[in-house]
């Protein structure tokens, strides 16, 4: 799992960043599915780190878009 220190780290990132990890973040998933069907890779629980990854970064990239969004409303 990501460690609360990343988890921080990734919060203090910009819009504009968080979107070029998420893509990367992306890219790797499909690189590492790849590789675990070739059976490259033999470490299935990739998938799980990389997925779980993907997944706070859309959940912070909510909470920023729903930040703009309440101070646009006031």
């Amino acid at each position: 799992m990501i460690k609360k220190s990343d988890k921080i780290a990734y919060l203090q990132k910009t819009k504009k960043v968080l979107e070029t990890e998420l893509q990367k973040a992306q890219k790797k998933l499909v690189a590492t599915r790849i590789k675990v069907r070739l059976g490259q890779e033999k470490d299935h629980s990739k998938l799980k780190k990389i997925r779980y990854e993907i997944a706070l970064i859309k959940t912070i990239l909510k909470i920023k878009l729903n930040q703009k969004d309440e101070k646009n409303q006031k």
